[in-house]
């Protein structure tokens, strides 16, 4: 038998995000025209119509190694990586339609701190 767990989960904060009203908001997926309305084709990727994304710098060790071909074979040591959280450009929204990726608008604040 399998457990019905909630269409949102609680991550970002206590308020359950089945009380978001999407369309309320000023999002809207210029490439699909989603705006996170219930019942979306977005539901059926994600438990929310949009994800914030950004990039931010990792970095790894590496030994250079020569194929028998000539040509260069990078070795990661994955066990060396490092992010840097602090590094964090060109925040922006991605559909969880269509998977584009547009830019936030001007105006908007991002608190990554409250949670």
């Amino acid at each position: 038998m399998l457990l019905e767990l909630p269409r949102y989960p609680r991550l970002v904060n206590d308020e359950s995000e089945e009380t978001i009203r999407w369309p309320d908001f000023s999002i809207a997926c210029p490439h699909c025209g989603n705006r996170g309305e219930e019942g979306g084709e977005w539901e059926v990727n994600a438990w929310s119509p949009f994800k914030l994304v950004e990039e931010v710098i990792r970095t790894w060790l590496f030994v250079p190694l020569r194929e028998e071909d000539g040509s260069l074979l990078l070795v990661a040591d994955t066990g060396s990586d490092e992010v840097d959280w602090e590094s964090g450009a060109n925040l922006r929204f991605e559909c969880m339609q269509c998977f584009g990726q547009f830019a936030l608008p001007e105006k908007v604040k991002v608190d990554f701190d409250s949670a």
